[in-house]
């Protein structure tokens, strides 16, 4: 449709254009031309050169049309105004320019602009709408013509005046009557989605009480940090969840001498991140309690191993899992194994890293046995756990990430602290780096002093 109307306008402007410039020229200096060369063909001429205008930007984008009225418009406006300054210092086609100047705004920018007023205009009674818009723009240009016949001493002007003023008082009382049906038809509607959000809120409000109880569950299932304290009393442990539940969690065992301690960064977070986690977390306690594992690289060997099996008991394809590093303490003797996650430790002034294996608890094309890494720690070295949490998070100046060298850095600076000072100090520091900027991740750190 948008193709027609330009194409039309396009064609019926090639054909008016030169009569209209033609005419246009030779009334400007004889205006009696218009009765010699025939005023009903001069008259068509410049109607339809005004419609050709109206035609080529009807249908096109509101921008470029609100740009063709504001032209138009101005164009028309100085005719009009250029019309009047001849005819007081009467020179020659004071008349063609007041007429051309009345067609351009009425068969020109009239259609344009009522087309605008209706798409702004669109309601639940649209369709009444555009007929109104359309007896506004008639009404208008009604008057128009008939104060330009009266001026021009031309017949019918009175009449026109009349009928336009006949079918503006019709159309205002037509809006009147349509502005009330929507007004009604606006407060039901109102009404309607009052009702909707109270059903949306209270949905709301029982998924975040089930939320809310969830983590309830997952704090349980989560070791107490009196527990944690009891064994490892110079320790800390920062645990921010980006939501209410997370995929991020810690774990601790007592077996015999032996002391784990692990933490885990789920695939995912919130709910999702959540229910890995549990699965995740059974199987741990599984692997030392039930099978009595001691060795840390063989703990997540059979952790992968029980994790697959819950996640195909149905035959699906379930490629969740996680990121662990896990320690076994034994007096000043340290093992360790790692998925993706290394461990860090503070020794003779220095900070150290052990790799971990590039493999997560979970699905994989090359899995490979987990290897165990042990490691004799002096009075005063310190061990580091984490998850990917606190390096990702975006903030600072720049709004990056923070990176682990900077969380490296920020450890051996602040190594001399005490343990809960240094937890603080983390945590300060990367609420500071955030600043208003959202956690895009769960945040878990473990700091074990000797």
């Amino acid at each position: 449709m948008a193709m027609n109307s330009n194409k039309i306008g396009k064609y019926i402007l090639m054909v008016s254009a030169p009569v209209f410039v033609l005419s246009l020229l030779s009334m400007f200096f004889v205006e009696s031309m218009q009765e010699a060369v025939g005023g009903i063909l001069i008259l068509s001429s410049y109607i339809l050169f005004c419609v050709s205008l109206s035609l080529i930007f009807y249908n096109s984008i509101p921008l470029k049309r609100k740009q063709a009225i504001k032209v138009i418009s101005i164009i028309s406006g100085l005719l009009f105004t250029t019309g009047w300054c001849f005819k007081f210092m009467r020179w020659p086609g004071a008349s063609v320019l007041i007429i051309t100047s009345n067609f351009l705004f009425s068969f020109g920018c009239l259609p344009l602009i009522m087309k605008s007023r209706y798409e702004k205009r669109i309601t639940i009674v649209s369709e009444k709408t555009l007929i109104l818009s359309i007896a506004d723009m008639i009404s208008i240009s009604f008057i128009l013509n008939g104060l330009l016949f009266k001026v021009m001493h031309w017949p019918a002007a009175l009449l026109l005046i009349q009928a336009g003023i006949v079918i503006l008082v019709i159309t205002f009382i037509f809006w009147n009557i349509s502005f009330r049906k929507e007004v009604k038809l606006r407060l039901v509607a109102e009404e309607k989605l009052k009702e909707t959000l109270n059903e949306v809120e209270e949905k709301q409000k029982e998924i975040t009480d089930s939320i809310n109880y969830a983590k309830r569950i997952q704090e349980a299932i989560l070791p107490s940090f009196d527990f944690i304290k009891t064994h490892l009393p110079n320790s800390f442990i920062y645990y921010q969840p980006k939501d209410i539940v997370a995929g991020d969690f810690y774990w601790a065992e007592k077996v015999n001498n032996d002391f784990f301690i692990a933490a885990a960064d789920c695939t995912g977070h919130g709910v999702p991140g959540a229910l890995v986690s549990v699965v995740c977390c059974n199987a741990l306690n599984r692997t030392v309690n039930e099978f009595k594992l001691t060795d840390p690289g063989k703990i997540l060997d059979k952790t992968r191993e029980l994790v697959l099996e819950s996640f195909s008991k149905n035959g699906g394809d379930i490629k969740d899992g996680m990121d662990i590093s896990l320690i076994s303490i034994n007096g000043n003797t340290i093992k360790w194994a790692g998925a993706n996650n290394p461990l860090w430790y503070y020794q003779n002034n220095e900070l150290k890293e052990i790799k971990a294996n590039k493999q997560p608890i979970g699905k994989t094309d090359h899995a490979e046995p987990f290897t165990t890494h042990t490691i004799e720690l002096q009075r005063g070295d310190s061990l580091y756990l984490f998850t990917d949490g606190f390096a990702d998070q975006f903030g600072g100046p720049k709004g990056k990430k923070f990176k682990y060298k900077q969380l490296e850095d920020l450890l051996v600076s602040s190594n001399d602290l005490s343990i809960s000072e240094q937890h603080l100090t983390l945590k300060n520091t990367l609420n500071s780096w955030r600043g208003k900027l959202e956690q895009v991740d769960d945040i878990c750190v473990i700091g074990i002093r000797v």
